[in-house]
Order: structure tokens, then C-alpha cells, then sequence
């Protein structure tokens, strides 16, 4: 099933202009990652960032071209269910970011649900300060679909991508955030996932123009919509709306 509201061509919002940047924020930021450095792990480049609050957040930068896409996982998962996706975007010119939310992977701390967009707002600042990629996208998976829709809600972004992501999970909730999202949307899920359907289609209601809802078939969540079954296709939907709103830049 396929709903799809009018979207133009060219959207006049993040894709010319940056959302400012707290200045202590970025100077902490660039300095412990000047400090850290990185790693080559084979695929991608290993990296360390810091949370709001100060909590170290692994992460891994795949290509070096424009603009900017950071990839969240689900919960219980990690960056490394997107390494494949994240490859395929370099190739395709992009900057990927892909993190581990705290309490995740690599990362410190507990697996503190309610402040997952904290993680990826600290995910959004590196990819702009440190890799100087101001234009990015937001794409999560499940919990990382949430938080991204947060986030975007508050930081001028190209547009987001929501994978099953529910409406709320653990004390963190898009409900008041996803009317406040301005930028270009895509929901994605699958028709018999539990509630990520009726989940993706109340987002999709509430969400203002320009956005996308595509309910596919099958019952996988997150990031394994991007394995098997209609794999292809979800992949396929990404990606156009990847190129459709990278347009002039």
C-alpha cells in the first residue's frame, strides 16, 4: 500500500541552510574527537563522540562525499545492522555516520530509551562540525526511527526516514514531535509487523506535508525490512528519496 502526498521537486528548507550550532557544544565536540581520532575497521572508520551529558558514543564514518546520512539502530541492536546499507550509501557519494546508542554495542551507559535522542542529536553534531556535512539525513530503525523524528523536529534536517519506528517506546514518543518535523518524510513498514503499521500510519497522519507512507508486505521490523522478502523494494524506496532531496546540492 502506497499514500504519498504531494512533494516538490526541490524542498526550500535544510538543503541551503545549516541550523546553528551551540558553540561550546562543537568545541567539545571537534576536541575529543581531534583527541580520539580514528580507526580503520576494515569497513568504515571507527570514531568516538560525546553525548550532552558527557557519555562517550562509538560510531563509524563510511565515504567522504555530500551530504550527510546518519543511520540509528533499533533497540537491542547495533551500528553494525547497518553496515551494509551504510556501504552502500558511500558508494553512492554519500557521508554515512552509523553510532551505537548508549548502553548499545560499543557504547557506555545503560540502555536509557527515553534519551535516545540525545545520542542522535550528538550523532547529528558530529557529522556537521567534525566531518562539515551541515545538509544531512536522518534515518532510523524501531527505536532509531523514533529519536530521528525527534530530533528532526527541533534541527533543520534534508528529511527523515522512519523504519517501523513506533509511536512511542520506553518513555521516548514522537506524538507532539512529528507535526513539528518540516522537512521531507518517508514511514516505512511492514503489514504484518504487530502495531509498525498502524504505528507508521498515525505518524504519517500527524505529520505535515511533504511525506510518504509505504506499508509493504511481509512481517519484518527495522533494519531487517533491509533483508529478504521485500528487501529490494525498501531499499529502492530509500534510496529515491535519498536522490530526490539531495537535488542542488
Amino acid at each position: 500500500m502506497k499514500i504519498k502526498t504531494p512533494i516538490p521537486r526541490f524542498w526550500p528548507g535544510a538543503a541551503r541552510r545549516a541550523v546553528p550550532l551551540a558553540f561550546a557544544a562543537a568545541a567539545t565536540l571537534v576536541l575529543l574527537a581531534t583527541a580520539c581520532g580514528s580507526s580503520d575497521s576494515g569497513s568504515g572508520s571507527d570514531v568516538l563522540f560525546q553525548a550532552e551529558d558527557g557519555l562517550v558514543i562509538h560510531g563509524r564514518v563510511f565515504g567522504n562525499g555530500a551530504p550527510g546520512v546518519v543511520l540509528s539502530h533499533m533497540l537491542n541492536g547495533d551500528q553494525g545492522d547497518w553496515t551494509t546499507f551504510a556501504e552502500t550509501l558511500a558508494v553512492r557519494g554519500f557521508s554515512v555516520l552509523t553510532f551505537d546508542f548508549r548502553g548499545h554495542g560499543k557504547s557506555g551507559g545503560g540502555k536509557e530509551v527515553g534519551i535516545a535522542d540525545t545520542d542522535m542529536s550528538a550523532a547529528l553534531r558530529f557529522m556537521r562540525v567534525r566531518l562539515n556535512r551541515p545538509n544531512v539525513f536522518l534515518i532510523g530503525a524501531s527505536m532509531g526511527g523514533t529519536a530521528a523524528l525527534k530530533v528532526a523536529s527541533r534541527e533543520e534536517v534534508l528529511g527523515v526516514v522512519s523504519l517501523s519506528a513506533p509511536v512511542s517506546i520506553r518513555g521516548l514518543s514522537a506524538l507532539l514531535d512529528v507535526e513539528r518535523v518540516a522537512s521531507a518524510k518517508l514511514f516505512v513498514a511492514a503489514e504484518g509487523d504487530g502495531k509498525a503499521a498502524s504505528d507508521a500510519q498515525r505518524l504519517f497522519d500527524l505529520a505535515g506535508d511533504p511525506k510518504q507512507l509505504e506499508i509493504v508486505g511481509g512481517g519484518r521490523h527495522g533494519t531487517d525490512l533491509l533483508k529478504g522478502g521485500d528487501a529490494d523494494r525498501v531499499r529502492g524506496l530509500i534510496l529515491d528519496f535519498l536522490e530526490q532531496y539531495r537535488v542542488g546540492l
